[in-house]
């Protein structure tokens, strides 16, 4: 168990509750619905000065925002990213959809550790082509949202890692990591992925990260 208010940043892309199905016809475990239940555990484990970035899609907005406040935190943005590349989805009758959402919230005493950032941010989603995860999402992006709101050598936590991105992230910006993730399949790739790191930053500590990954 991790032990209650021990984390930093809580940085996250749990099932949505969309029912995914990629292109490739591949799905998302626990996505019947919106996946909620783990927020409690996170309110515990975050410290008081500590944040939660939780990716969200905005037809299950609402859902998400209630369950976010449901578990204690106090909701303090909604943050657009822009994908500067447009998906598929109904091309006759939706608008190219180009944007995902993200919910920033607290426990009530967290501030940024530098200057504040604007609730937009513009990073080219990961190419279907280099995708080991259905929904993964770019590792540029998940540094920016962890150098916004953390200060190196801070723990953040991903309970839904799916293929690493999140630990990369860490390991790019010097930031210790938790990661949990439930499939077996992405813990796999999740590991080679950052042996694959380690190699590439020479062996070092991760550019100063330490961490932890669950299956």
């Amino acid at each position: 168990m991790i032990k209650s208010e021990s984390v930093d940043l809580i940085l996250t892309d749990p099932p949505y509750g969309i029912k995914y199905r990629s292109q490739t016809d591949k799905t998302i475990k626990n996505d019947k619905a919106p996946y909620i239940w783990w927020l409690y555990d996170a309110y515990r484990i975050l410290k008081n000065d500590g944040a939660l970035l939780c990716f969200t899609r905005w037809d299950v907005l609402e859902a998400w925002r209630s369950a976010i406040q449901y578990a204690g935190f106090t909701i303090r943005s909604c943050i657009v990213w822009d994908k500067v590349y447009h998906g598929m989805g109904n091309t006759k009758a939706a608008f190219a959809p180009q944007h995902e959402l993200l919910l920033f919230a607290d426990k009530g005493g967290y501030r940024f550790p530098g200057r504040r950032p604007t609730d937009v941010v513009s990073y080219r989603k990961v190419p279907s082509a280099h995708m080991i995860h259905p929904t993964q999402k770019p590792v540029e992006l998940l540094c920016a949202l962890i150098e916004f709101t953390t200060r190196r050598d801070a723990i953040v936590c991903d309970p839904f890692a799916g293929s690493g991105s999140t630990i990369e992230a860490c390991a790019r910006t010097g930031r210790n990591y938790i990661a949990i993730e439930l499939e077996a399949e992405y813990c796999i790739k999740a590991r080679e992925r950052i042996n694959a790191l380690k190699e590439e930053l020479n062996g070092n500590t991760l550019g100063g990260s330490k961490g932890t990954h669950h299956g």
